[in-house]
């Protein structure tokens, strides 16, 4: 009997001692999410949703699936052939695709279905950016709520990486210097919609310039002046899920928010699809799509809370899952055509915070949100 009772008693503290640290592995993080993503979960939901809905109604769709065979038995002829299986998906030869199998029938009013058509019919069923050597390590956004700059500067580190660039984008830069006119902060966070427009119009500068240092224990740091700035990156914008499918084959990633609840920091190990259970929000998170597996309806995503977390720090998130692929917070970048551009002649270019005009990806016309219409704290 005394044996049985310290039995119980000890496979008791053991569930006890497990759930203590199940609870609190990963609570800097938790402790830290975005502040103005998670003010904003419904419209988030709604626009994720609507989204996915679209998506799915289209695969329903007895007319637009005979467009989509129509284009898959053009492709699989021997009248469109492409020496790399990526220069399908390009701009260039979706747009070509289009004018070929639609030719006359191409309409401004059909151009919108005949581009999700294309893009249904030679986009693969799942793709993965990592084989394709472009994505880098797990990152530590640690005890900040900067993970929109960790986000941000991941989709650009990535994009010039498709170019055989390698690059490391300083996150502190980002937040504290490009953030500033937001009033970015550890306990605030950041829009992506912001943070693209900004890296965009003004470049970002190498990590070896503004380190994240002391950022990492929670400490807002001041904008460091003076480092040498690249620009040339071009904003994209999404009008459905095959866009931001399409970007992310050709470019390798893209920025996304979603709303953080109870039960997702300690999901997502071996690979397992995140879907939501809880109803208590914990807050807002930003991460980058590297990838996508129809056969799972899931988005593979590239978390920063080090590979510690979830299947060594990435993770599979259903599609409108919490908002995720919320279609005015996913955004992408794309990277200077050509040789990279040599470093400005001078090292002491200030960082401004004039917006300016955003140079925006023409597959689409969605029209950006005004700033001021956000809060700016929760």
């Amino acid at each position: 009997m005394l044996f049985k009772s310290c039995t119980t008693l000890c496979l008791a503290l053991t569930f006890a001692s497990s759930t203590f640290a199940r609870g609190t592995k990963f609570s800097q993080y938790t402790k830290y999410l975005d502040a103005r993503i998670g003010s904003i979960t419904e419209q988030l939901n709604t626009d994720a949703s609507g989204a996915y809905q679209a998506h799915v109604d289209q695969s329903n769709d007895s007319t637009f699936q005979g467009l989509v065979q129509k284009v898959k038995d053009h492709v699989d002829s021997e009248n469109h052939l492409v020496d790399d299986e990526m220069d399908l998906y390009s701009d260039e030869s979706i747009s070509s695709l289009i004018g070929t199998v639609f030719g006359d029938s191409v309409t401004a009013d059909g151009t919108d279905t005949q581009r999700e058509a294309v893009l249904s019919a030679v986009l693969p069923s799942s793709f993965d950016a990592r084989t394709k050597g472009w994505v880098g390590a797990i990152k530590n956004q640690g005890q900040c709520g900067s993970c929109v700059a960790f986000s941000t500067a991941e989709i650009v580190e990535v994009a010039l990486a498709t170019k055989g660039e390698t690059v490391s984008v300083s996150e502190a830069d980002l937040f504290f210097c490009l953030g500033a006119a937001d009033q970015a902060s550890c306990s605030t966070g950041w829009y992506p919609s912001h943070a693209v427009a900004d890296v965009s119009s003004q470049g970002w500068v190498d990590d070896s310039c503004f380190p994240y240092g002391a950022a990492l224990s929670g400490q807002d740091l001041p904008c460091k002046k003076g480092c040498s700035r690249h620009t040339g990156l071009q904003e994209a914008n999404f009008a459905s899920i095959n866009d931001i499918k399409q970007h992310v084959a050709v470019y390798g990633s893209a920025i996304t928010a979603f709303t953080v609840y109870d039960d997702f920091p300690h999901c997502c190990t071996n690979n397992a699809v995140y879907h939501k259970t809880s109803s208590k929000q914990l807050g807002g998170h930003a991460v980058s799509i590297i990838g996508w597996d129809d056969s799972k309806k899931a988005w593979l995503c590239r978390n920063h809370w080090t590979a510690t977390w979830g299947t060594n720090g990435f993770f599979w998130i259903g599609y409108g899952e919490a908002g995720i692929n919320s279609l005015s917070e996913t955004l992408g970048v794309i990277p200077p055509s050509g040789p990279a551009p040599p470093p400005p002649a001078t090292t002491t270019v200030p960082v401004t915070h004039t917006k300016k005009t955003k140079t925006t990806k023409t597959k689409t016309t969605k029209t950006k949100k005004p700033k001021t219409k956000k809060p700016k704290t929760q």
